[in-house]
């Protein structure tokens, strides 16, 4: 019987499949995943295979459909995903000037997590807390009601949300519970920097590959009223390697990301984030009575940041293995992006504006580690 000719694509799956079979070969034996041992070796792989085919007849919907195929098998040999994780990081805003006078920079870290209980099948309790602190350095003081002087130094933030969690049937689920958020500079009187409040929402599964969460989140905002806040929740994943996230999920504000998982370990991601972080003032009194508007130690007066993130992120994800057993996946994000738009703004203790600080595009770069608990 005679065997038909392999085309160019079948050549090229012949090899992909040939390559597959001799991976078992070369790990080390008791190992499950070595993924930087695989690098150099799958792409030996992919440019004998492009080299066995035609390179006219590869198009770019064989290679995107690979791609997803791949991410799809690597996806499903996984672990599930764990309820409760840890996550510490980095994170940097470089030098920028003032619009006025003066220039700062801001470093600092942070820690967040989720613990979660499951009560029974369809009910669980999410506990979700973070904390960051970071030191804004100003280099070259900036005017302010007449005077040169640092607006703040260290800023401390902390937040703790408890959840009740109840899926109702396999499309909804219910949510909601107490925050509770501290928002001050370093060696400020807590109490006063104090924002407590709660958050309620639905989540519905549109679709298998599709969610949507849409709640209220209110808080009683420093020297504020009280901040009422649309949350949103969006997970999509128009393929096996393309997703898109949205959310609003406190009173920093919200982001919005489309990533793309090339290989098992390694995804692509670009989006763009609404910062807004307001706190109380420890160090000196701003009044604006009688002008002009002057400040004066040991003031409990208001500071605010905002800005508008575009960002891109590169992540790493190995397996994380426990006792020869894959328990989850580990991430390793790197993302790099500059604030737009940005300012910084100064309140008395009443929360009347004094003044605000616009300051240039500013680079950022944040670091971050994520395992499963």
């Amino acid at each position: 019987m005679q065997v038909p000719p392999l085309t160019p694509s079948s050549r090229l799956r012949s090899s992909i499949s040939s390559s597959r079979a001799l991976l078992p070969e070369i790990r080390p034996q008791g190992s499950r995943r070595i993924f930087l041992s695989r690098v150099p070796f799958l792409a030996m792989t992919g440019l004998v295979a492009l080299l066995a085919g035609s390179p006219a007849s590869l198009s770019w919907a064989d290679a995107l459909s690979w791609a997803d195929a791949s991410a799809a098998q690597a996806q499903a040999a996984r672990a599930p995903e764990s309820d409760s994780w840890g996550e510490v990081g980095f994170l940097g805003q470089f030098e920028s000037d003032l619009d006025d006078d003066g220039s700062f920079d801001v470093f600092g870290g942070y820690a967040r997590g989720q613990f979660s209980v499951r009560l029974g099948e369809d009910v669980r309790i999410r506990t979700i807390g973070s904390y960051h602190g970071v030191a804004y350095e100003f280099d070259d003081e900036p005017t302010i009601a007449g005077s040169e002087l640092k607006p703040w130094n260290t800023i401390h933030v902390a937040r703790l949300n408890p959840l009740l969690d109840l899926r109702l049937n396999d499309r909804w689920r219910i949510f909601g519970g107490p925050l509770l958020e501290a928002s001050l500079e370093n060696g400020g009187d807590l109490t006063n920097g104090l924002k407590p409040g709660g958050l309620v929402g639905a989540e519905v599964r549109i679709a298998p590959t599709l969610k949507l969460g849409l709640g209220v989140l209110g808080v009683a905002e420093i020297e504020d009223g009280f901040y009422l806040q649309p949350l949103l929740l969006l997970d999509w994943k128009p393929t096996d390697a393309l997703s898109v996230h949205a959310e609003s999920w406190t009173t920093r504000g919200g982001r919005f990301e489309i990533a793309y998982r090339a290989v098992s370990w390694l995804e692509l991601a670009a989006g763009v984030e609404y910062r807004r972080e307001r706190f109380r003032l420890k160090e000196r009194t701003i009044s604006t009575s009688p002008p002009p508007p002057v400040f004066r130690t040991g003031s409990k007066g208001i500071g605010e940041d905002r800005a508008v993130i575009p960002s891109l992120r590169i992540s790493f994800l190995p397996d994380l293995a426990f006792l020869g057993e894959t328990v989850g996946e580990m991430r390793i994000d790197v993302e790099a992006g500059v604030a737009l738009a940005g300012d910084l703004r100064i309140e008395d203790s009443d929360g009347s504006q004094i003044q605000t600080l616009g300051y240039d595009p500013a680079p950022n770069l944040a670091i971050r580690f994520r395992i499963p608990l």
